[in-house]
Protein backbone atom coordinates (compact mmCIF):
# COMPACT_ATOMS: atom_id res chain seq x y z
CA UNK A 1 0.00 0.00 0.00
CA UNK A 2 1.21 3.14 -0.61
CA UNK A 3 0.87 6.67 1.79
CA UNK A 4 -2.70 7.72 0.47
CA UNK A 5 -3.72 11.25 1.34
CA UNK A 6 -7.74 12.34 0.95
CA UNK A 7 -10.04 14.84 1.98
CA UNK A 8 -13.99 14.75 3.77
CA UNK A 9 -16.36 16.57 4.14
CA UNK A 10 -16.73 16.57 8.47
CA UNK A 11 -17.83 17.35 11.80
CA UNK A 12 -15.46 17.56 14.70
CA UNK A 13 -17.02 15.44 17.36
CA UNK A 14 -14.52 14.25 19.79
CA UNK A 15 -10.42 14.88 21.00
CA UNK A 16 -8.00 13.38 23.47
CA UNK A 17 -4.76 14.80 24.44
CA UNK A 18 -1.86 12.76 25.77
CA UNK A 19 0.52 13.99 28.24
CA UNK A 20 3.16 14.13 25.25
CA UNK A 21 1.73 16.31 22.67
CA UNK A 22 0.13 13.52 20.64
CA UNK A 23 -3.80 14.25 19.80
CA UNK A 24 -6.37 12.16 18.81
CA UNK A 25 -9.26 13.26 17.02
CA UNK A 26 -12.54 12.02 15.92
CA UNK A 27 -14.68 13.06 13.14
CA UNK A 28 -17.91 12.70 11.56
CA UNK A 29 -18.11 12.50 7.70
CA UNK A 30 -20.99 13.72 6.38
CA UNK A 31 -20.99 12.20 3.05
CA UNK A 32 -20.54 8.00 3.39
CA UNK A 33 -21.44 5.41 1.38
CA UNK A 34 -20.82 2.48 4.16
CA UNK A 35 -22.04 3.21 8.23
CA UNK A 36 -18.96 1.54 9.32
CA UNK A 37 -16.81 4.13 7.55
CA UNK A 38 -18.66 7.10 8.52
CA UNK A 39 -16.80 8.52 11.68
CA UNK A 40 -12.48 8.61 11.42
CA UNK A 41 -10.81 8.73 14.28
CA UNK A 42 -6.59 10.10 13.34
CA UNK A 43 -3.47 11.18 15.58
CA UNK A 44 -2.28 14.63 15.36
CA UNK A 45 1.48 14.48 16.34
CA UNK A 46 3.02 16.88 18.60
CA UNK A 47 4.17 20.14 17.54
CA UNK A 48 1.61 19.90 14.21
CA UNK A 49 0.23 23.66 14.38
CA UNK A 50 -2.90 23.79 13.04
CA UNK A 51 -5.75 26.36 12.82
CA UNK A 52 -8.00 26.08 16.35
CA UNK A 53 -10.76 23.70 15.86
CA UNK A 54 -13.83 23.41 18.45
CA UNK A 55 -15.83 20.70 18.79
CA UNK A 56 -18.87 20.89 16.19
CA UNK A 57 -17.22 22.55 13.68
CA UNK A 58 -17.79 21.26 10.25
CA UNK A 59 -15.37 21.90 7.28
CA UNK A 60 -12.90 19.56 5.41
CA UNK A 61 -9.80 17.25 7.23
CA UNK A 62 -7.15 16.35 5.34
CA UNK A 63 -5.75 12.89 6.12
CA UNK A 64 -2.86 10.49 5.58
CA UNK A 65 -3.59 6.39 5.60
CA UNK A 66 0.06 5.28 6.76
CA UNK A 67 1.19 1.28 6.54
CA UNK A 68 4.01 -0.10 9.64
CA UNK A 69 7.00 -1.11 7.72
CA UNK A 70 5.77 0.43 4.00
CA UNK A 71 5.13 3.70 4.10
CA UNK A 72 7.90 5.97 5.41
CA UNK A 73 8.82 9.80 6.99
CA UNK A 74 11.45 11.58 7.00
CA UNK A 75 13.42 12.58 10.17
CA UNK A 76 15.92 15.07 8.88
CA UNK A 77 18.45 12.85 7.42
CA UNK A 78 17.22 9.88 6.59
CA UNK A 79 13.69 7.92 5.32
CA UNK A 80 12.51 5.98 8.15
CA UNK A 81 9.43 3.60 8.13
CA UNK A 82 6.22 4.16 9.95
CA UNK A 83 5.97 1.72 13.23
CA UNK A 84 2.74 1.36 13.19
CA UNK A 85 -0.34 1.08 10.72
CA UNK A 86 -2.27 4.81 11.17
CA UNK A 87 -4.18 7.61 9.74
CA UNK A 88 -2.53 10.59 10.26
CA UNK A 89 -4.22 13.97 10.55
CA UNK A 90 -2.53 16.56 7.87
CA UNK A 91 -5.07 19.75 8.66
CA UNK A 92 -8.80 21.05 8.97
CA UNK A 93 -10.38 23.58 6.90
CA UNK A 94 -13.23 25.24 8.38
CA UNK A 95 -16.29 25.46 6.01
CA UNK A 96 -17.56 29.01 5.29
CA UNK A 97 -21.63 29.64 6.06
CA UNK A 98 -23.30 30.23 3.35
CA UNK A 99 -25.12 33.43 3.16
CA UNK A 100 -29.13 34.14 3.03
CA UNK A 101 -29.95 37.00 1.80
CA UNK A 102 -31.47 38.41 5.00
CA UNK A 103 -28.12 38.51 6.41
CA UNK A 104 -26.24 41.07 3.82
CA UNK A 105 -26.20 44.70 5.48
CA UNK A 106 -25.42 47.86 2.86
CA UNK A 107 -24.79 51.11 3.91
Amino acid sequence: METKEVTYHVKFVAECEDGMGYANYVFERLEYDNLDYKDIMCVRFPNWNQCSMKLGDVGYVSLRYVEEGIDKWYDGTDFVPYKETNIIFLKFIHEKPSLECGQILLD
